[in-house]
């Protein structure tokens, strides 16, 4: 997967959201204290969980936000080059498009929120059926997909497959999604499996800080 753009949220100098576009070259370039490595250590927040060079805490919330009761920081990065086809178990194949789980710009989109500098929490933003007979399905049990193919009277042949339930679910109310941009939550049912199988294919992410002292004792 490639880096598209990475947004920042209420964390340090970066109050309202912002986003910055990164190509095969970027470069920041600016005065000093203006935010340039702020850009750089989200990113290390975001791909190495507070085991990278950078460590969150609460001193990380924005000022003004702070002030507002806002404690909430919001690190997201956009992904294209995606993969293909995703496995969510052993044997059962699917992709982010036929989950629904891209952006408006067909990006794998992915927040994490942490609260007050503590741990994050993970949400993928996309383009999703909200149309209450057939929402959420990534956050519902086998049983309650099953409950679903039951009382819409929906042929589906394996309904040990939660991907293949949720399918047929879609197709048939395939005319009124009513799909609108959501955030899922990706510490729940398959939207957790998906997420933990992604995480494979995030880039490696390292910083290099030249201009600090660096000794053979450092992590």
């Amino acid at each position: 997967m490639k880096i598209d753009s990475i947004k920042i949220k209420n964390f340090r100098g970066y109050k309202d959201e912002t986003k910055i576009e990164l190509n095969d070259l970027t470069v920041f370039v600016g005065k000093n204290d203006i935010g340039k490595s702020t850009i750089l250590e989200a990113l290390d927040i975001f791909f190495n969980d507070g085991k990278g060079v950078i460590k969150l805490d609460k001193t990380d919330v924005n000022v003004r936000g702070k002030k507002e009761e806002d404690l909430d920081i919001e690190i997201s990065v956009c992904f294209s080059e995606l993969p293909e086809k995703i496995i969510i178990d052993s044997t059962v194949e699917t992709s982010l498009q036929d989950e629904f789980m891209l952006n408006a710009d067909g990006q794998l989109e992915v927040i994490k929120r942490y609260k007050n500098g503590g741990a994050a929490k993970v949400f993928i933003k996309a383009k999703h059926p909200t149309n209450g007979k057939c929402a959420e399905l990534l956050l519902k049990k086998n049983s309650d997909l099953k409950k679903i193919i039951k009382s819409e009277n929906i042929e589906c042949e394996n309904q040990t497959v939660n991907a293949e339930m949720r399918r047929a679910i879609w197709n048939k109310f395939s005319d009124d999604l009513q799909q609108d941009v959501i955030e899922i939550d990706a510490s729940k049912e398959d939207a957790k499996k998906i997420w933990e199988k992604l995480s494979n294919y995030l880039p490696t992410y390292s910083l290099f800080q030249s201009d600090r002292k660096n000794s053979d004792g450092d992590d």
